[in-house]
């Protein structure tokens, strides 16, 4: 092994310092994942997360600053997970905004449900934490609202019509989505997924008969 990663340091079963960073940071978050998604944010200690991913507490600190660090990294990749698999479903069917506000609508639902681990701290671990972690929450909501509202002006929504504004509206949709999934994470609500997704599309295809044209491609 010889001058094997030459300029970046030892290597160690051919991997070098950066790429077991890497690794510890991702032993780490997972870890963050099944704690804060099992005992809950704030029973979970650093000592808990280490003893979970296997590590000392030096490579903790290595990574992150303290657990709202690591709390923060792990909502911002499951918000990303989610979003991803939002726009690929909704650009599966470019062309009609009413299919793609549902497909978005129920494969986020679906998302958040099919791991309850990340569910319970997607919708509920991450509120009230701190202003900083609300922060990342709220630009969350916030870039979902957006998305809705940018998908409605490709189909002709305005930004205001008769008392109307979509911006209003789609932060409204966003929070109407984001609370029945809060208490159905709880167990509060007596549906099962697919009859939450029922409703919540229900709910936008009200919205869109206020904030789409009544004419608009893919309409039926």
């Amino acid at each position: 092994m010889a001058g094997q990663g030459q300029g970046r340091g030892r290597t160690w079963r051919g991997k070098d310092a950066d790429e077991r960073r890497d690794i510890r940071r991702r032993q780490l978050i997972d870890a963050g994942i099944e704690l804060f998604g099992t005992k809950g944010y704030a029973a979970t200690s650093v000592k808990a997360i280490c003893d979970e991913a296997g590590l000392t507490e030096r490579y903790f600190y290595e990574n992150f600053r303290d657990r709202e660090a690591l709390l923060k990294a792990v909502y911002e990749i499951l918000i990303r997970d989610a979003a991803v698999a939002v726009l690929e479903k909704m650009n599966e069917v470019d062309g009609d905004a009413d299919a793609m506000m549902k497909a978005g609508l129920a494969t986020f639902a679906r998302h958040v449900a099919s791991n309850p681990k990340r569910a319970r701290i997607q919708q509920l671990e991450v509120v009230g934490v701190s202003d900083r972690i609300e922060e990342v929450r709220r630009g969350a909501i916030h870039a979902f609202a957006d998305l809705i509202a940018d998908t409605s002006q490709r189909f002709g929504a305005p930004d205001h019509r008769e008392g109307v504004d979509l911006d209003v509206m789609a932060i409204g949709l966003v929070g109407l989505v984001n609370e029945q999934l809060i208490d159905f994470v709880r167990g509060e609500l007596d549906v099962d997924i697919e009859r939450l997704i029922e409703n919540q599309a229900s709910a936008f295809t009200a919205l869109s008969g206020v904030i789409l044209p009544a004419e608009r491609p893919g309409r039926k």
